[in-house]
C-alpha cells in the first residue's frame, strides 16, 4: 500500500494540470465561439462543436478502448450526454449570442461555488476550510471582475442568464458522474456523451429547421470561419472534454470545478486576440483572486492524497 503512494500522488498531480489546461482551452474556445455567433446559429455551433469531437475521438475509442457502458449504465451515460453535451453547451453557445467572450468565462466560473455546494449538500465530499477558502476567494474574484466590467454588450443580461444555468448544469454533472465516471475508460465515457448530445440537437435542430442547406452556408462562408469551427470542435471538444473527464476520473468535483475558473483565463487571452474585446483593470483584478483560488483548493493535494492511499 505504501509503495503505490509516489504514483497516486504523480497520478494527483497529473490530474491537477489537467484540471486546469482543459478549462483554460476551453476559455479560448469561447472567443471561437462569439467570433461566428454572428453568423451561425448557436444550436448549429454547438451541434458541429460536438459532432466534430466525437468525429476526432470515435476512431481512437474504437481501436484502443476497452469496456463500454451495458444495461443501466448505458441509459445514464447517455442521459449525461443529452443533458451535459447536448443542453449545457448550447446554453453555451446561446449565451455568446448576446455576451462578451471575457464576461461568458468569467460567469463560467461560478462552477465551483455551485459544485461545492451541491457535492456538500449530498455528501459527495468532505468541505475543508481549504477548499471553502479557495472557492470563496475565486468567486469574490468572479464578482468583482464582472462589476467592474466595462465590456459587456447592450443586453448582456441575457447571454448572463443563460451561462449560469449553462453553469448549474456543469455543476450538477461534476456531482452526478462522480461514480459512473471511474467505472470506464475517459475516453469511452466522453465518447458516449459526444454522441449522444450531437445526436439529440440534431434532431431538435432538424425539426425546428435549424440545421439546413443555409445554415451550412453560414458555416463555409469565410476561411476564418471554417477555421474556428475546426477549433471549436478539435479543441474545445475533443481535447478538453477528454483531459477535462480524465482529470473528473481521478480526483474530486470541487477540484476539478475550481480548476475551471481558468475558463475566464482562455477567454480574455482569446477576447484580446481574436475579438479585440476591452478588458478593464478590474477583470485582471479578479483573476488574481481566480488564480489564488485555484493555489488554495490544491495547496495540500499531494499530503492529502497520500493519506488517502495509506488508509489515513
Amino acid at each position: 500500500m505504501t509503495g503505490s503512494a509516489p504514483a497516486a500522488r504523480r497520478l494527483a498531480f497529473l490530474a491537477a494540470i489537467a484540471a486546469v489546461v482543459a478549462p483554460f482551452a476551453a476559455g479560448t474556445t469561447l472567443g471561437a465561439i462569439r467570433f461566428v455567433a454572428d453568423d451561425i446559429d448557436p444550436l448549429m455551433i454547438t451541434i458541429l462543436r460536438l459532432g466534430i469531437g466525437a468525429a476526432v475521438l470515435l476512431p481512437l475509442a474504437l481501436i484502443f478502448a476497452r469496456g463500454w457502458p451495458r444495461g443501466r449504465d448505458f441509459w445514464i451515460v447517455i442521459g449525461f450526454g443529452v443533458v451535459m453535451f447536448g443542453v449545457s453547451q448550447w446554453l453555451v453557445s446561446a449565451s455568446l449570442a448576446y455576451t462578451t467572450a471575457a464576461r461568458g468565462g468569467i460567469l463560467a466560473s461560478t462552477v465551483p461555488f455551485m459544485t461545492l455546494v451541491l457535492a456538500a449538500g449530498l455528501r459527495a465530499e468532505q468541505l475543508t476550510w481549504l477548499k471553502t477558502a479557495g472557492v470563496g476567494i475565486a468567486t469574490l474574484g468572479v464578482a468583482f471582475a464582472l462589476w467592474q466590467d466595462a465590456s459587456a454588450v447592450s443586453g448582456g443580461w441575457r447571454g448572463d442568464l443563460l451561462m449560469f444555468a449553462a453553469s448549474l448544469v456543469l455543476s450538477v454533472y461534476n456531482v452526478a458522474t462522480r461514480k459512473i465516471i471511474r467505472r470506464y475508460p475517459p475516453l469511452i465515457f466522453v465518447i458516449c456523451n459526444l454522441l449522444p448530445g450531437a445526436l439529440f440537437l440534431g434532431i431538435v435542430g432538424t425539426l425546428t429547421g435549424t440545421v439546413s442547406a443555409t445554415s451550412l452556408a453560414g458555416v463555409t462562408a469565410s476561411q476564418g470561419g471554417i477555421l474556428a469551427v475546426l477549433y471549436i470542435g478539435i479543441i474545445g471538444s475533443a481535447f478538453t472534454y477528454f483531459l477535462w473527464l480524465w482529470a473528473l476520473r481521478h480526483t474530486s468535483p470541487t477540484r476539478v470545478a475550481i480548476g475551471l475558473t481558468m475558463n475566464p483565463v482562455g477567454a480574455l487571452v482569446a477576447a484580446v486576440i481574436i475579438l479585440d474585446e476591452t478588458i478593464t483593470f478590474g477583470v485582471w483584478v479578479g483573476l488574481v483572486c481566480i488564480v489564488g483560488g485555484i493555489l488554495a483548493t490544491n495547496w495540500r493535494l499531494q499530503d492529502r492524497t497520500e493519506d488517502e492511499v495509506n488508509g489515513g
